[in-house]
């Protein structure tokens, strides 16, 4: 595969995904020609769809994850996950490569520039909404670690942008009435003994949208989740022995009357 063929998929893809967000997406015909092209863009030469998916020239694609990811069509949404996940695992190696040897200052110093201006293009202007990227940025960037793996900086920086503007967008200001729920999420994000949250948002198993909608027992690691869940077993059995032991106290009190 070539990069004019690439681009030509990308670009199917992308017009199937629109024209199969509107309307009846189940009965679209956009639908099958969309997840036909995504599918070929996952059997594109790895080295190829890392040179497109990184290249400055082209930040539509680096930065399109949303769109299929978060489809409302689940087929499509499904492939598009699949294919995220493919190109972060792309980009993984590429970074363990890299990482295994010594490298030129120049190199090293450009890729360092890049970076920064691409951590500087997702700023908003808003203090408290860049701060809120910060921090979803900071817990994601420990998916890397917990997984023993490298990764590219910039990736964290493009789930965490994209999560913040979900927040922002079904939320409200940080400083608002939703400023718990914002806390909540962050709190959540970045617990040390919840990696499974985390993984799940960097590679798109659960988006921002999602994310906002979550009750603080679904965003809470599985250990917290089963201390939640023996509390209220607990509280469960001494009403159930409260009740049992009014309606003895009632039938005794009956029988001596």
């Amino acid at each position: 595969m070539e990069k004019h063929e690439f681009l030509e998929l990308f670009e199917a893809a992308t017009k199937a995904a629109k024209s199969a967000s509107r309307g009846d997406a189940k009965k679209s015909p956009a639908v099958s020609r969309c997840v036909e092209a995504i599918k070929r863009l996952g059997g594109a030469p790895e080295s190829l769809a890392y040179e497109m998916v990184i290249d400055r020239k082209y930040p539509q694609i680096g930065k399109s994850h949303g769109l299929f990811t978060e489809h409302k069509n689940t087929r499509i949404q499904s492939e598009g996950k699949i294919l995220y996940s493919l190109w972060l695992r792309y980009l993984y190696a590429t970074g363990r490569k890299h990482g295994s040897r010594p490298r030129d200052r120049t190199v090293v110093k450009k890729e360092k520039k890049l970076v920064e201006e691409e951590m500087i293009s997702r700023t908003t202007g808003d203090s408290n909404r860049d701060k809120v990227r910060e921090i979803l940025h900071k817990s994601l960037s420990k998916v890397a670690v917990e997984m023993k793996e490298g990764v590219v900086s910039c990736d964290s920086w493009t789930v965490a942008a994209s999560v913040e503007s979900a927040m922002f967008e079904k939320l409200g200001s940080f400083e608002g009435t939703q400023k718990a729920k914002y806390r909540s999420i962050l709190f959540n994000m970045g617990d040390s003994s919840n990696p499974d949250l985390r993984r799940k948002v960097m590679f798109g198993e659960i988006s921002g949208e999602r994310l906002v909608t979550m009750e603080k027992e679904e965003m809470a690691s599985h250990k917290i989740q089963l201390q939640v869940q023996n509390i209220k077993e607990k509280a469960r059995a001494r009403e159930e022995n409260r009740v049992k032991s009014m309606m003895i106290f009632q039938s005794d009190s009956m029988i001596m009357t």
